[in-house]
């Protein structure tokens, strides 16, 4: 008895997004829960509780416009500033993989501790990708950040620049040691079709429900808890789980360096500069004699 329950528990607490669309279609909403996805982010990449809880909101932001693609297409937030952050990148695929990074303004302190959240980002720019099937180009659209909250911005997004009116919630708490503790996101976005009484009813009951505290209710399960926001019936088009991954490896690396002149390589080699490191993730990759040997050795067969 004790294992089932503590696999419904595991089950219940598992990083997912949900995926709905309202009986008469005029919206569609998706809710995710991704706190372990974001705590794992904010320990591979070292970070304090600030710029971890930047990189959770613009990870369930990519991970929400995913899960409205198809397959392995991809969403890109790319949020640039002049504030504690010169960066924050998100990226999610539609099938649950999500990876990021931020990056510092030259001289900002890793662990500031900062009281006006809009410092952050200070002003800059978010720029929003989809990478979609039989594209040869990128669809992307860019706006100034508004409020520079990552959520806010992202409503403004939808709202202004792709005309879909649309309602962004997120909410991301640490511990007392500056952990995640908790990362949630909504977003619901009307249809063509739907009447401007359904969209007022629809952001009443959202205004409303903010009012009585805090949005998710992490005692109910997401299914329960959109039941909780929405005024309408809805049938669930996707249930996925969401985790950090990352597809780097040493392979994808050497096969980068083969495009390096052989002069670049020896260097490498005789100044042992042999620590690969991909920023998505953090993850450390070395390489040895045979390898730089290696590289060479495709360099040179390629200029034959």
């Amino acid at each position: 008895m004790k294992n089932i329950e503590e696999i419904k528990s595991k089950f219940k607490n598992r990083d997912r997004i949900i995926r709905i669309l309202s009986e008469n279609q005029h919206f569609r909403a998706a809710m995710i829960r991704n706190t372990n996805t974001a705590l794992t982010a904010q320990d591979r990449h070292k970070l304090s509780e600030i710029p971890a809880n930047f990189l959770a909101r613009a990870m369930m932001g990519s991970a929400l416009i995913a899960n409205f693609l198809k397959g392995e297409e991809r969403a890109i937030l790319h949020i640039t500033g002049n504030g504690l952050l010169s960066q924050v990148y998100a990226e999610s695929s539609q099938i649950g993989e999500t990876r990021g990074y931020v990056e510092f303004n030259q001289n900002a302190p890793k662990v500031a501790q900062i009281k006006d959240m809009d410092n952050v980002l200070g002003i800059g720019l978010l720029k929003v990708t989809r990478i979609l099937y039989d594209q040869a180009k990128q669809n992307s659209g860019i706006i100034e950040l508004i409020k520079s909250d990552i959520a806010s911005d992202l409503e403004y997004y939808f709202n202004k620049s792709e005309q879909i009116p649309t309602a962004i919630l997120m909410e991301v708490e640490t511990d007392s040691e500056g952990s995640i503790s908790k990362s949630n996101g909504f977003i619901i976005q009307a249809m063509p079709g739907c009447k401007h009484e359904e969209l007022k009813e629809v952001f009443e009951k959202i205004e409303n429900h903010l009012q009585l505290g805090n949005f998710f209710d992490d005692t109910l399960s997401i299914e329960e808890n959109l039941k909780n926001v929405l005024p309408f019936d809805f049938t669930i088009s996707s249930n996925l789980p969401i985790d950090f991954y990352c597809r780097c490896s040493k392979d994808n690396f050497t096969k980068a360096m083969i495009t390096l002149d052989i002069k670049e390589i020896e260097e490498m080699r005789e100044q042992n500069q042999n620590e690969l490191i991909c920023k998505y993730c953090n993850e450390h990759y070395y390489l040895d004699e045979a390898d730089f040997t290696k590289i060479i050795e495709i360099i040179k067969s390629q200029k034959n």
